[in-house]
């Protein structure tokens, strides 16, 4: 167990406990001075303490022996609300562990993802318009609805993983090694609606590609919504729906477009004033309205696409079928217990 002492220190923040947490999770079996040396590598547990350390941090033995370590760079958070650095830390140590089972299983098929790298000039919203527009015809998407946005990226070598996380927390985005393959975290929390799923992976791709140049972080976000906006529901879409100019839009207008486009109502208003259609002014005083009608957190009809990311198990799956692994070892990969990962792919519902 080489790496043992930074994978006991990423298994626990992964977690979110600190060491004495975890000296209260083991009931007292182990102490903080003893897993301190552990995590510095001044000394080994034993084998009765490791099996104790990975029942506490709920993970497998061969977590520990994982030769595949990642380097996430540049990563970008979206978020409703500030979140702590423990948070942060949490998130980011549970996504470099799913990709390291990711890029395990394709190093055992021998089949990597591929991506070219691209990026968008993106200093003005202009220019985030062009780049939405030039990504749509490089990847041959038309001027429709996009009908799964999961799907997309990972069809163009994004890595997409999802984790249960705090509903303040929508995603996040970055770089396996300094630009080397993209990847992109989404929360699975149940109280995230698809809209706001799909908003979220777009808004994660404009930081992928777009080029901000040294803008400060409030205009990198700016930029990256809009462009999410414009990925999702194009101006020529726009103009067609609502007309060039309007002076007030009827909420069912508005639920229609969501239903139709998988973007929230008030995504349409943000990309309706953006573009000039309705004036900041109207803009206001339809967000009002939501409040007033006590819908700016919980808009009224829900989109019911399908959103979730199905490369990491497919691969499982023709690993398993085509005798490269053990089921065993798939449930491993997978991080579950071998009876759930068999319920999960011998499900055919």
């Amino acid at each position: 167990m080489k790496n043992f002492s930074h994978r006991l220190r990423a298994a626990r923040t992964m977690r979110g406990l600190s060491m004495q947490e975890l000296v209260s999770k083991l009931d007292g079996h182990l102490s903080k001075q003893a897993i301190s040396r552990y995590e510095n590598g001044i000394m080994a547990p034993t084998r009765d303490n490791l099996r104790l350390l990975c029942q506490a941090l709920d993970v497998r033995p061969d977590y520990f022996d994982r030769d595949i370590q990642v380097s996430l760079e540049q990563v970008a958070f979206r978020k409703m609300v500030k979140l702590g650095s423990k948070h942060e830390q949490m998130i980011k140590f549970q996504a470099a562990d799913y990709l390291e089972r990711y890029l395990e299983l394709e190093e055992i098929l021998g089949q990597s993802t591929t991506w070219t790298p691209l990026s968008f000039p993106a200093l003005s919203f202009h220019d985030v318009e062009a780049a939405a527009n030039d990504l749509r015809d490089l990847w041959d998407l038309g001027d429709g609805p996009l009908s799964n946005t999961v799907e997309l990226l990972e069809n163009n070598g994004i890595k997409v993983l999802e984790i249960e996380a705090d509903p303040s927390f929508s995603g996040l985005s970055g770089w396996l090694g300094e630009q080397g393959t993209p990847f992109v975290v989404l929360n699975r929390h149940a109280d995230i609606p698809a809209d706001r799923k799909r908003f979220t992976a777009l808004h994660e791709l404009g930081h992928l590609l777009l080029d901000t140049g040294d803008a400060p972080e409030k205009i990198i976000e700016t930029r990256c919504n809009q462009f999410a906006g414009a990925m999702l529901i194009p101006q020529k879409q726009m103009e067609q729906e609502l007309g060039r100019f309007r002076h007030t839009i009827h909420l069912k207008e508005l639920q229609l477009l969501k239903l139709q486009y998988g973007i929230s109502m008030q995504g349409i208003l943000y990309r309706a004033k953006d573009l000039g259609i309705i004036s900041e002014y109207q803009f206001k005083t339809e967000m009002q309205s939501f409040n007033r009608l006590g819908i700016r957190k919980v808009e009224p009809a829900q989109y019911t696409g399908q959103e979730k990311p199905y490369r990491f198990l497919q691969l499982l799956c023709r690993a398993i079928a085509e005798e490269y692994i053990t089921t065993s070892k798939a449930a491993t990969l997978y991080n579950m217990k071998v009876a759930e990962f068999m319920d999960e792919i011998n499900n055919l519902s």
